[in-house]
């Protein structure tokens, strides 16, 4: 984890990584993996598609994209999904929900494969409490308990090494809280190691151990060495290389051993942030490396090679190649070279050379390597989220013109649905509120559709988030400049969903009815049991005849309207069970024929389950009422969103 990079992004990452090393397809494996590897990683690939319907594997492809490799059927989206990534089921503060069950579903698969598994989270005090939320969660209520043989086995099988820094996570934090947790139900053996100073012995060990010499000779130069660097082991190293680089510390052919002035060296200056050691040491690169790393300082404290192909394509943020350079600053120790990943051996050189870069000159490099990055990221979400965490980094002073700040916004809107799609709400809000930061004054008379775009988006994320008070604010202003009725239907179902979660489900129901009468559903406001039982008698012959065969054949449904009041019936269909039951037979059958003369949706699979219901209640045909409920069960197991259902 890093300052700069999302915590979900990071996670993301990693595990899109994993499965990009297994190729296109199942049978598309490196040929340079063991039989059986490739066996257990089939293994882990059977058991997330056991463990999610088609929705969730969308999901997760969206999370994980090059796991829909291993699945490209999975690449194409059923046209029923929403654009916006949030279903009409998904409830209020669900967010965190959806991004846990990913995380669960992966770690369990992979601790399924019949291997050891090393999960490795480092710098974990930058983690902003996502990394640790999922790992305590999952060891809490997912780990088998400590009495059982299966507990013992799965704990043998795991190794989840996390690293933090002691100076910035107090006991108060969320990251201490949540490993204390993990102590107590245990369910995990939590060992705590600090890592404290090398000692002087230490640092003479080290140093007699890599000049090939006995302590007795490089016990003076280990000394200044300890004292100079205070026994951090990152800037010993750094220290070492600098006399070697200076040739104060150097290999006598002569005398066959490396030699050294102790005088010389104690003359050599280090900072306590050591910045000015390695500053003087980056001075020594050519000209090309030191531009080259500067621009990936930028990117924080890894970058990608599709990202340098990216950046190379266009060569309008550099005149040479990155990808040419970046090597070398592997064999100089400033950076590390993991897969397809180049990453700096530590964030102290990441940070001293991204300060290296003029204060006046960061933004605007910021920019250029956003501008850059969006013009080649063809709608690639990856990129795009990365071009606009650099530009938003540009905008955070308000140095965008007016021009700008219109583009930029719409680049935070396509973020947000991006980062939405794949359930990282946290990363979504924070596009949207950038883009909603950028919008003109008048915003929604000059940028409608942007406007209503952003709003919406921030009235979806606060409802996923449980945030109340917000949501409330964007449905204000969404009720108060809606120009037509279609452009308010979106906030009116969040709406019914808010006063839904506050328990009002009387007014909830209200407003499903007035949406539905200007829908063209029009419900009457008494209901009486004569009326609910002359609806069902009505419904009897078209429920008896129906087979789950008979509905997979229907077309599906295609009209906005039809199915935007299938959704408000669906709603509906859920409140009125609490608030008033006897409304219930009268919207389930107008679900059931909507779905018989416009054709079929999710919703139809809850109109006909809540017609079962109906038929159960309301009259004696407990044989009819078996019959709907074993169709719509049949419906359900092979529906694509078995599990919101």
């Amino acid at each position: 984890f890093d300052k700069q990079s999302a915590p979900q992004m990071v996670v993301a990452k990693a595990f899109d990584n994993f499965f990009g090393k297994w190729g296109t397809t199942n049978n598309d494996t490196p040929s340079n993996l063991n039989p059986a590897m490739i066996q257990s990683f089939h293994k882990i690939c059977r058991r997330i598609f056991a463990a999610m319907d088609d929705e969730g594997l969308h999901q997760l492809c969206d999370f994980v994209p090059n796991f829909a490799m291993v699945c490209p059927r999975l690449n194409s989206r059923s046209n029923n999904q929403d654009e916006d990534g949030i279903s009409s089921m998904d409830k209020v503060g669900s967010a965190k929900k959806r991004l846990q069950n990913l995380f669960n579903v992966l770690f369990k698969s992979l601790c399924s494969a019949g291997h050891p598994v090393l999960f490795t989270l480092d710098d974990l005090q930058w983690s902003q409490s996502f990394a640790v939320d999922g790992m305590t969660d999952f060891v809490v209520n997912y780990i088998p308990n400590s009495s059982g043989v299966s507990g013992e086995i799965c704990r043998r099988g795991l190794l989840i090494a996390g690293t933090f820094r002691s100076n910035e996570a107090k006991e108060s934090d969320d990251l201490i809280q949540r490993i204390n947790l993990m102590k107590e139900s245990g369910r995990a053996n939590v060992i705590m190691l600090t890592v404290g100073e090398l000692s002087k012995v230490d640092v003479t060990k080290l140093v007699s151990s890599k000049l090939c010499l006995p302590w007795r000779y490089t016990k003076e130069l280990a000394g200044l060495v300890h004292s100079k660097t205070r026994g951090n082991p990152f800037f010993v190293v750094q220290f070492l290389r600098s006399i070697i680089q200076n040739k104060m510390l150097s290999f006598s052919v002569k005398s066959r051993r490396w030699t050294w002035d102790c005088d010389v060296v104690d003359m050599q200056m280090i900072s306590d942030g050591v910045a000015e050691l390695l500053t003087t040491t980056f001075g020594q690169l050519s000209f090309t490396l030191m531009q080259a790393v500067k621009i990936a300082s930028c990117l924080g404290s890894q970058i990608e090679e599709s990202t340098i192909n990216a950046l190379d394509s266009r060569n309008e943020v550099l005149s040479f190649n990155m990808k040419n350079e970046l090597p070398l600053a592997v064999k100089e120790g400033i950076m590390e070279k993991a897969g397809p990943v180049y990453q700096f051996t530590h964030d102290i050189i990441q940070q001293t050379i991204y300060e290296l870069i003029p204060s006046h000159n960061r933004k605007l490099l910021h920019k250029t390597i956003g501008m850059n990055l969006l013009k080649s990221s063809a709608k690639n979400p990856t990129t795009h989220l990365l071009a606009v965490d650099q530009i938003n980094i540009f905008c955070k002073d308000g140095n965008a013109n007016l021009e700008e700040c219109s583009q930029f916004a719409q680049s935070n809107a396509t973020a947000a649905k991006f980062a939405i799609a794949s359930s990282s709400f946290e990363q979504a809000r924070s596009y949207i509120d950038t883009g909603m930061q950028l919008l003109e004054t008048q915003h929604w008379e000059t940028q409608y559709s942007l406007s209503l775009d952003l709003f919406e988006m921030s009235a979806s994320v606060s409802c996923m988030h449980g945030d109340i008070t917000k949501m409330s604010t964007c449905l204000g202003e969404i009720s108060s400049h809606a120009r037509t009725f279609d452009d308010s239907l979106k906030a009116s179902s969040l709406l019914v969903k808010l006063l839904a979660s506050s328990s009002k489900f009387e007014e909830a129901r209200s407003n499903c009815l007035i949406i539905l009468s200007n829908l063209g559903e029009v419900f009457p406001s008494d209901v009486s049991l004569p009326l609910v039982l002359n609806e069902l008698s009505l419904i009897q012959k078209t429920l008896r005849n129906i087979t789950s065969n008979q509905i997979k054949l229907l077309a599906p449904m295609t009209d906005r309207k039809k199915l935007n009041a299938m959704k408000f019936l669906n709603m509906l269909c859920m409140y009125s069970v609490i608030s008033k039951p006897m409304l219930l037979p009268l919207l389930s059958c107008r679900m059931v024929r909507l779905t018989m003369e416009y054709g079929f949706c999710d919703d139809s699979i809850v109109g006909l389950a809540t017609a079962g219901l109906s038929v159960f209640h309301f009259t004696d045909d407990i044989q009819l009422a078996s019959h709907i409920g074993k169709v719509s069960e049949s419906l359900v197991e092979e529906s694509p969103k078995k599990h919101v259902l």
